[in-house]
This record gives structure tokens, sequence and C-alpha cells, in this order.
């Protein structure tokens, strides 16, 4: 046994080593997406033998999904700050209308400012993510109320019921129609067309979400 994982065996107790683990799974995928995550080393970053990471995840994939959720975790976290620093019109109709499109703006502006953790949440879970969101949809158990990127769609959209611009049965349609929009955009302005400047960024997201918003609140 080396200094090195003694040393880790009196440092992490239970449950500590694998949120370490994790949180460095999370910056590996913040440099090179989920490709990046690999159990080896995660363990290396930590300080501890693979085989104390293996106490943890039995697999690679068990390690890629627990990372994975985490990002999405993140995103929620990013989208929530977002949204709660944007003033809103005294207008319920208006103050709902912006608070979604400020909504698909933190989650678009999320993949420009961190791909390798965007993709990572959408890409790197191997037992699949599904839409966020969408009806049947389970939220993470383990977000210990974190704000999700599902119920942060679902509390814009429902506060647009509430201010009478959509049919509450219509919620289906409209969280994929939103999701389809941001992360279209998303996909679009991170691996399609990179080299956009700044202006051109914005003005494109712009435009994606006055679209969405339009044809949202339509449904009304």
């Amino acid at each position: 046994m080396t200094q090195q994982t003694r040393r880790a065996r009196t440092t992490y107790h239970h449950g500590d080593l694998r949120a370490a683990l994790i949180r460095a799974g999370i910056e590996l995928a913040r440099t090179g997406g989920p490709e990046a995550v690999v159990l080896r080393e995660v363990a290396r970053l930590v300080g501890v033998a693979p085989n104390s990471a293996y106490g943890h995840f039995k697999t690679l994939a068990a390690l890629k999904s627990a990372v994975a959720k985490q990002a999405l975790r993140e995103l929620g976290a990013a989208m929530a700050a977002h949204v709660a620093a944007v003033p809103e019109p005294p207008d319920p109709r208006e103050a709902a209308a912006l608070h979604l499109s400020e909504v698909g703006r933190a989650y678009v502006q999320f993949a420009l400012d961190e791909p390798g953790l965007f993709r990572t949440a959408m890409d790197g879970n191997p037992s699949g993510v599904g839409t966020p969101g969408s009806p049947g949809h389970e939220p993470d158990p383990d977000a210990e109320g974190q704000p999700q990127p599902d119920a942060i769609l679902l509390a814009a959209l429902n506060r647009l019921t509430e201010a009478g611009c959509l049919p509450p049965e219509e919620t289906g349609a409209a969280v994929v129609a939103s999701w389809a929009t941001v992360h279209g955009l998303a996909t679009i302005l991170v691996n399609l067309q990179p080299g956009l400047s700044a202006a051109e960024r914005g003005t494109a997201i712009d435009n994606g979400l006055r679209v969405l918003l339009l044809g949202v609140t339509a449904l009304g």
C-alpha cells in the first residue's frame, strides 16, 4: 500500500470520496467533454488508487452518468442565477414572456460559456437523459433542492399559463418546442457556426427566442 493510498483512505470518509471523484470528473469534462471522463484519470486527479474509485463506481458508465447529472445541475444553477438577475416589467403577460425568453437565453449562454460541460450534461450519460421537462421525465433524485433545467422550464411555462398566454393542455407541446429551439440554437452556435461574432450570436439567439415566444403565446 502506497503512502498516497494510505493518505487517501484517512482523508476521505464515507461519501466524500465519491463527491471528490465527481468533482474531478467535472473538471475533466469542462475541458474535454464527456470523452475526457476516464476513471483512472479521475482517480489520479483525486490522488487515490483506481481500486478506491471502483469502490464507488463499479463501471465507467456509472461514473459518466454521475458526472453528467452533476453537469446538468450546474446548467440548472447557471440558468436560475441568470433569470434571477433580470428585472421584469410590471405587466404579468410581458413578465411571463420575458421570463421564458431569459430561461432559454441562459440555456444557450451556458452552452457557449461551458461547451464541455454542456455536451456532458446532454450527451455524457450512457443511460440517457431524456427530454428535460417532458411528461414522464423523472426528476433527479440527487439534486438536493438544486434548481433543475426541467423544473425551471416548467415554472416558466406555468407563469405563461397563469398570465393567460398558454392553455394548460398545450404545456407538453410548449415543452418540446422550447427545448427544440434552445438546444438547436446551442448546437448551431457551438458546433456548426463557432466562428460567429458575439453580436451575430446575440442576434441569432434573439431571433430564435422571439419566434419561440410568438409560437408559444399564439397557442393562447
